[in-house]
């Protein structure tokens, strides 16, 4: 298989090598003609010298040539791999010139005769692709994609002094398809050796693949960031920063659930220790900046579903005649504990608006002895009725709103659910779901609505 790398810059070169060690055709080429010019010349712009060697090696086997003519590369080539720069220049921060200008290029050349996919691996922002393929289907409206070519988002993750071993044997592999294609998905499994159902492979749409590297990326950032706030309150401390990061490192070794979807921080813990570290480095003269924003963050929350809460529900009626279900009072399921629970936050707040709420929880019902951990301030709240079962708590209701992901939830029969709730108005009844757990379900009777996820449904039936 010929594959053309188009970029002579770290990623383009790391690539070029990469594939040169894999077996392919490959062939380097550019819009910078001075740094091919300088490739020709054996001049790579790399400091890895396991980058250099293979690229020399593969010059030598045969397996990697180079020009300086872009369109000319293209004949005969599988796949279009564009890894040219994006850095930015002054006053920009995400120079895209370059990658526009070869897309240019690569859509002049395309021919009717092959399909080709296009692999941008150039590192962009969110949305890019999409406007790229756009462009493609205006400077070609002759060539179909899906059958003549497809733009494919396929972010890398490389990092410098490591790439070629990042590149051949990755962790992850990020593709982004504007639309479903079942020949760009045999190219994906013939480019990196694997069928598309490997464990690391993550197919999706082309701003998912794009946020996906950013968001990586940034949460590095965020990590980096915070153990140097750390490193600092070490110092005042006398603590010694290494032990604190091998620990740390050990914890996310060994699993974390922390990347998981929560309406909020919550529970006896983790609130908790924040402030206190907060409260300590302060006391010493240092500012956690990173745990601050953090809190911030989670008490910001808090009042944005409270408010997306009353704008779902304000413009039918007066907002003391509407009725919320919430589905959930604990922090998580299987505790009965709510200190410090995103739910009983949110209500206190919906109750101050005026609003009914009805809540259910299968550790905390009317009967249960346990009821004194609900704040009184609730509970003699003539607006919050605390009922005995999620169909209970439905009856007349104008939106459920799911904040613990209690698996009882999960096993509900959502049809009787829907003949249960108020449908007195033009609008569907809402299902705010601020745990991710219906994803999967056929709610096509709500107006459904998930925290950030793409809904596709295996339409389940819905009956027990």
């Amino acid at each position: 298989m010929r594959v053309t790398v188009v970029g002579a810059g770290y990623v383009g070169l790391v690539s070029a090598a990469s594939f040169g060690k894999l077996g392919f055709d490959v062939c380097l080429t550019g819009i910078d003609t001075k740094k091919i010019r300088e490739a020709k010349a054996g001049v790579f712009h790399t400091y890895e010298p396991e980058v250099r060697r293979a690229l020399k090696e593969g010059i030598e086997a045969k397996h990697i040539s180079i020009s300086e003519n872009l369109a000319d590369t293209m004949v005969g080539s599988d796949a279009i791999v564009v890894a040219v720069s994006s850095a930015k220049t002054e006053g920009v921060d995400s120079d895209l010139s370059f990658l526009l200008g070869a897309m240019k290029t690569i859509a002049t050349a395309l021919t009717r005769d092959k399909y080709r996919g296009i692999f941008v691996k150039t590192n962009v922002p969110a949305g890019t692709c999409r406007g790229i393929a756009e462009n493609f289907k205006s400077m070609r409206p002759d060539l179909t994609p899906g059958t003549h070519y497809d733009i494919i988002a396929n972010p890398g993750f490389l990092r410098e002094g490591t790439g070629i071993k990042d590149f051949v044997t990755p962790e992850r592999i990020i593709i982004g398809l504007g639309e479903q294609s079942s020949k760009a998905q045999e190219l994906i499994s013939k480019l990196y050796m694997a069928d598309i159902s490997d464990a690391r492979f993550i197919i999706t749409n082309f701003e998912t693949a794009e946020l996906i590297r950013s968001v990586i990326t940034n949460f590095t950032a965020i990590e980096m960031a915070f153990i140097n706030e750390i490193s600092e309150l070490c110092d005042k401390l006398g603590a010694d920063i290494n032990a604190v990061i091998k620990a740390v490192s050990l914890k996310q070794s060994s699993g974390s659930n922390s990347l998981q979807i929560t309406p909020a921080i919550g529970g006896t813990s983790i609130p908790r220790n924040m402030r206190i570290l907060v409260g300590v480095a302060k006391s010493l003269g240092v500012n956690l900046q990173v745990l601050e924003g953090a809190l911030r963050s989670n008490t910001e929350r808090i009042s944005k579903i409270k408010t997306r809460i009353i704008n779902l529900i304000k413009d039918e009626k007066e907002i003391a005649s509407q009725k919320v279900s919430i589905f959930g009072l604990t922090f998580k399921p299987m505790v009965n504990d709510v200190r410090e629970s995103a739910s009983i936050l949110v209500i206190k707040e919906l109750l101050a608006s005026g609003v009914s709420v009805f809540a259910y929880d299968p550790a905390l019902k009317p009967d249960s002895k346990e009821l004194y951990r609900i704040p009184s301030s609730i509970l003699e709240n003539k607006n919050f009725h605390l009922v005995n079962s999620a169909y209970d708590a439905a009856i007349e209701s104008d939106i459920i709103v799911i904040m613990t992901n209690w698996a009882e939830f999960l096993a509900l029969d959502y049809s009787k659910i829907y003949e249960l709730m108020n449908k007195s108005s033009s609008k569907k009844p809402v299902i705010l779901d601020y745990r991710n757990m219906l994803l999967n379900l056929d709610l096509s009777s709500f107006v459904y609505i998930s925290q950030g996820a793409i809904v596709t449904r295996n339409k389940k039936n819905l009956g027990r």
